[in-house]
């Protein structure tokens, strides 16, 4: 005889995040509502033309990211301590950028959401981490192989920097987290489908509690190198902070960024029992296949996330306030979107409003969808919505949308959805709506 569940309403408790923006969730936000830019000429490799010469670069390769900036693991462990060991400090010498930008924002969060798990009200077994990434730690693999090709010693620590699981892992075993233990790599929808997993898993008591988003720290020669081969790259390198710029006319391509985003999503009766702080609640989540081109997007495909979403949160499409898209800045990828949006919640309206992150956070990757789902939940909590830059001149076969532009707007927000998309034809939606 069938089992049957009844599912459990899931809260985000806690936030954090290291962008191009800022350190944390209050700076980067704030940045955002401001309307300021993340991207910028690369600094972390030295001098550029030095680097041109090294690599026999062309002119036109793009030296322009979404860098962070400032960061020092060592300093915000200090400044975040968690009951951390000597030897957990000592670790985190040997993590690669992408594990420290995870370790950094899971502090916040948890911080945030006042979760302890020395306390006696909270289960260890039942709390887990869930950290998408895209790529891994490409910055360890390629230093490592410059000393490799010369015939220095390769560093015992370079699979624990490189493989993508070690960002939920060490976050696991510093916060003695013995729940679900995993990590998604779906390209740019890493995060998003970290995030949906974690949903689901609470949904069905799995857990009662559990870290989730995505991590990313890919700047680097070769990385930029290959996707400026796919012309994936946006080619305004002379003007950083106006090149990505997601539905406009003259947009060329995205630009990369580093970072992450984690979210504490948590049981709403464990969040009330030990009265938690509840920033909004996930209502929905869904994952579909293109099934047609591992880079070239696909409408349907689209199409069908965003309507399994609502199913899945049981609204319609116009009880929808805003929409933070996928919306990377390249050419097909906006059209495609925009028709997919179009096609679901029609043309010409009012709402729901659309904003694009990666206009001035650029793209992270795996990161961007936990980043763009605190956005999404900011959003809902405070009633704001980030701007769009650089959104001069819609491209005619993206026009029909409410786009936020220039400035940032204050409006009631009850319902939001994010959207991540990634290569292989793999998508991801998630809405999230006001907590009553």
């Amino acid at each position: 005889m069938r089992k049957t569940i009844e599912l459990k309403r899931v809260v985000i408790t806690g936030l954090g995040m290291v962008t191009s923006l800022g350190l944390d969730v209050k700076s980067t936000w704030e940045s955002m509502i401001a309307g300021k830019s993340g991207i910028n000429y690369i600094t972390q490799w030295g001098d550029l033309e030095d680097i041109k010469e090294k690599y026999n670069l062309s002119d036109d390769f793009p030296l322009i990211a979404g860098e962070v900036k400032q960061f020092d693991i060592k300093e915000i462990v200090k400044q975040r301590k968690y009951g951390f060991s000597k030897d957990d400090l000592k670790q985190i010498k040997y993590m690669d950028p992408f594990i420290q930008y995870s370790y950094a924002a899971t502090l916040e969060a948890i911080a945030d959401a006042n979760v302890n798990l020395d306390n006696d009200d909270i289960d260890p077994y039942r709390v887990g981490v869930i950290i998408g990434s895209g790529l891994g730690g490409p910055q360890s693999w390629e230093n490592e192989f410059g000393r490799f090709i010369k015939g220095k010693r390769v560093s015992p620590f370079l699979i624990p920097r490189l493989i993508p699981n070690l960002a939920a892992g060490n976050v696991s075993i510093s916060f003695k987290a013995r729940g679900a233990n995993a990590c998604l790599a779906t390209a740019c929808a890493s995060g998003a489908h970290a995030i949906g997993e974690a949903f689901q898993r609470i949904q069905l008591g799995k857990e009662d509690a559990i870290a989730c988003g995505g991590t990313e720290a890919a700047i680097t020669p070769l990385t930029i190198a290959g996707f400026h081969a796919l012309k994936a790259l946006s080619s305004s390198y002379q003007t950083p902070q106006s090149a990505s710029r997601p539905f406009d006319i003259k947009r060329n391509g995205f630009i990369m960024s580093d970072g992450s985003g984690i979210l504490i999503l948590e049981d709403l009766d464990h969040a009330k029992a030990r009265g938690a702080k509840i920033y909004a609640e996930l209502i929905g989540f869904a994952m579909t296949g293109d099934a047609s081109h591992i880079t070239d997007p696909n409408v349907d495909g689209a199409v069908r996330c965003i309507k399994l979403a609502l199913e899945d949160a049981q609204i319609k499409p116009e009880d929808v306030d805003l929409i933070n898209p996928h919306a990377t800045s390249t050419s097909k990828g906006d059209i495609n979107e925009a028709a997919a949006l179009k096609a679901v919640f029609g043309a010409g309206k009012e709402r729901p409003f659309i904003t694009a992150n990666k206009s001035q956070l650029g793209h992270s990757l795996g990161a961007i969808g936990g980043i763009e789902a605190i956005s999404s939940v900011l959003s809902v909590y405070n009633n704001q919505i980030p701007p769009i830059l650089n959104l001069e001149q819609i491209d005619p076969e993206c026009e029909g949308l409410n786009y936020v532009m220039g400035q940032s707007k204050a409006v009631d927000v009850n319902i939001s959805l994010s959207n991540s998309f990634g290569f292989g034809g793999t998508n991801a939606t998630l809405i999230f709506r006001k907590y009553v």
